[in-house]
């Protein structure tokens, strides 16, 4: 019990003990007679027992105080963390507190000394205080911008993730609020490309995980997006510069085999392997000298062996998750089971290489529902023994030396896109196609991509 609680009782009970009995208040105003004469025991103790009994009452009233006391502070102490959970105190954001849910993770896996841990300082002055001109696009979940890092002013490429205030009262475990979304995949994207190296992936340089933002620094690459590349008309209205050229053939083969080599090394050249699970032409970055690079790595997982939730009788690598993409490159066998594989990449990889063939987005709400997604529409025209109609004019074009390579390339992605992902190639199968239709084509050497 508290000292000045423990006062306050031996006051309240001496001050009880002090008070006169009701009997005597009731006489004060009226001349005493003699006490009559005392006839045994029970007569005498009248007064006593009413002061012993205005005691214990007194008593009685403070320990029920008491214990109000007690109950109000259990109370205090219970409550206050849940409703700490529900909103943030006073000066504190959803970036900082998604910042230390990061900097906890980092720690946990042993991944703060893999990569240089830029300062918040450093990256604002890298970038101009991350200044609108220096904006090179968005990416997942967040800003690049273009940053010449010390201290020779190398160029790198700066993504700023967006973390949304956090609601209140917080989310469920089963729907997490998007600053823990995004909180998950600046995670991923550390965990998973501190450990990867290949030429035609993007290289993660550092990070940094401050209260003020998180941060994420990639190799710069210069020349854009393969799907800037391959949409230049639809993109060339009210764009501050003119639209690239079309891209020639073996340009466009060059850069499939080199994606394909990507996810061969991801899906086989690693242990555990990594499904990428956002290939998308939006994510296909292309070098000065137009060799591409598979980045963003936000949605990625590792692979693990197979578990509850896998149901075929081969020994495959599965990871049970609720379904996460892009529209029109989603694998719909992934979307109907739940069940993530590798074969999942490959269905993505197969709608960019129909975007390489035919020059169109994945996905078209202006066509007929039924051909609204290019892989349906293009599958169609194939089946049917329509391919010519769809084949990018650019590519046409070029002549009929190039459509034997063409053709080839789209059977390859037509059996990319089965709907049942057992009947697809896998990424070492792709590749060694790839090769081969390489050597089609008299003017482009057979090498192996590396």
């Amino acid at each position: 019990m508290p000292p000045h609680l423990l006062r306050l009782l031996l006051l309240l009970l001496a001050a009880a003990a002090s008070l006169p009995s009701p009997a005597d208040c009731g006489r004060t105003s009226q001349p005493t007679a003699p006490p009559p004469p005392h006839h045994g025991r029970g007569s005498s103790g009248g007064g006593g027992s009413n002061t012993v009994t205005v005691a214990l009452a007194a008593a009685a009233s403070l320990l029920a105080l008491l214990l109000l006391y007690l109950c109000a502070a259990i109370a205090v102490r219970r409550f206050r963390p849940r409703a700490a959970v529900g909103r943030e105190p006073e000066g504190s954001s959803s970036s900082s507190s998604a910042a230390s849910r990061a900097a906890a993770f980092l720690r946990r896996h042993g991944l703060q000394h893999h990569r240089p841990a830029f300062t918040y300082e450093q990256l604002r002055a890298a970038t101009a205080g991350f200044d609108a001109a220096r904006k090179l696009g968005d990416g997942g979940f967040g800003t690049v911008f273009l940053a010449y890092l010390p201290p020779g002013g190398r160029p790198a490429a700066v993504k700023r993730l967006h973390v949304p205030p956090s609601p209140s009262p917080s989310p469920s475990p089963s729907f997490p609020s998007a600053a823990a979304t995004i909180t998950k995949s600046f995670c991923n994207e550390v965990l998973i490309l501190s450990a990867l190296r290949h030429p035609h992936l993007v290289r993660l340089h550092g990070f940094c995980a401050d209260p003020r933002a998180l941060l994420l620094v990639y190799d710069f690459v210069p020349n854009g997006t393969l799907s800037h590349h391959l949409h230049r008309a639809a993109g060339a209205a009210g764009a501050p510069h003119p639209p690239p050229p079309p891209l020639p053939w073996r340009t466009r083969l060059a850069m499939a085999a080199q994606i394909a080599s990507a996810l061969e090394y991801l899906h086989f050249g690693v242990k555990p392997a990594v499904v990428h699970r956002d290939v998308t032409s939006s994510n296909i970055f292309v070098e000065a000298d137009m060799r591409a690079r598979l980045g963003d790595f936000g949605l990625s997982r590792l692979l693990a062996p197979p578990d509850a939730c896998s149901t075929g009788a081969a020994r495959e690598l599965v990871c049970c998750t609720a379904p996460q993409g892009t529209p029109g490159y989603l694998d719909p066998d992934y979307h109907r089971s739940f069940q993530l594989t590798d074969k999942s990449d490959v269905y993505s990889f197969g709608v960019v290489v129909l975007e390489l063939v035919t020059g169109l987005r994945p996905v078209d709400v202006g066509r007929e529902r039924r051909d609204v997604t290019l892989a349906d529409w293009v599958v169609a025209k194939i089946q049917v023994g329509e391919l010519r109609e769809v084949v990018d004019p650019p590519v046409l074009a070029e002549g009929p030396g190039v459509m034997a390579s063409v053709e080839a390339v789209a059977e390859l992605a037509f059996r990319c896109v089965a709907p049942d992902k057992d009947d697809r190639p896998d990424a070492r199968e792709v590749l060694a196609e790839l090769s081969r239709i390489q050597t089609l084509l008299p003017d482009l050497p057979g090498r192996k991509v590396s």
